[in-house]
């Protein structure tokens, strides 16, 4: 609509125009580029104090002071004792103080010899003990009970989970060999099978023998 009203408004010459109203738009493109916004966005100011603590330097500094004042005082009377040898000598210091002995210091170290002698024994003792329980008879025992379990089982025994094989083609599971291993059905249950075997053969059909 803007570009034809100016299409029809009266002008001298079009190509000053045409200059003209390109003039106008690139300053009011240099215009929109340096307009401020009314309202203020920018961040408030930060003040030192917020992010620099004055007082607990100071009090570092302080310690420090003491310190290394301390240090010096210190160092002072060790280079004056060591300057002065008669504060070292007996002489003039006199002979070395001597605390009092223990009363029951003797007492105390033979309850301390009883007590590793007594500890000694019991060691040695531990040591020289047969053991209680024998793995073989455990093994012999467990060698009973399966043998005891076959004779006494009606089915053939299934392996436990643990001592099962592993599905074939799986490297990462080993083959522990089975403690307990299947055995064969009762002679009741076998002859049962031979006998239905036999009654379901093609031989006993009619017309299977030709």
């Amino acid at each position: 609509e803007r570009y034809a009203y100016r299409k029809c408004m009266p002008k001298l010459n079009k190509h000053l125009d045409e200059k003209w109203v390109k003039h106008c738009q690139d300053l009011h493109k240099e215009r929109l580029k340096n307009i401020k916004p009314a309202i203020d966005v920018k961040s408030p100011p930060r003040y030192n104090h917020l992010y620099v603590n004055l007082k607990k330097q100071q009090s570092e500094e302080d310690r420090f002071n003491q310190i290394l004042h301390e240090n010096y005082l210190l160092l002072d009377k060790m280079s004056y004792i060591m300057t002065h040898s008669q504060l070292t000598d007996e002489k003039y210091m006199g002979p070395p103080v001597q605390y009092g002995k223990s009363l029951n210091k003797a007492t105390r170290k033979k309850e301390l010899v009883k007590i590793t002698n007594e500890n000694l024994s019991i060691l040695k003792r531990i040591q020289e003990k047969e053991p209680y329980y024998s793995k073989h008879e455990w093994q012999e025992q467990a060698r009973r009970d399966e043998e005891y379990l076959r004779n006494c089982a009606e089915y053939p025994i299934l392996p436990r989970i643990r001592d099962a094989k592993p599905p074939p083609g799986d490297p990462k599971s080993p083959q522990r060999p089975s403690l307990v291993q299947p055995t064969p059905a009762p002679l009741q249950v076998r002859i049962k099978e031979d006998k239905g075997l036999q009654l379901g053969s093609p031989m006993n059909k009619p017309g299977g023998g030709g």
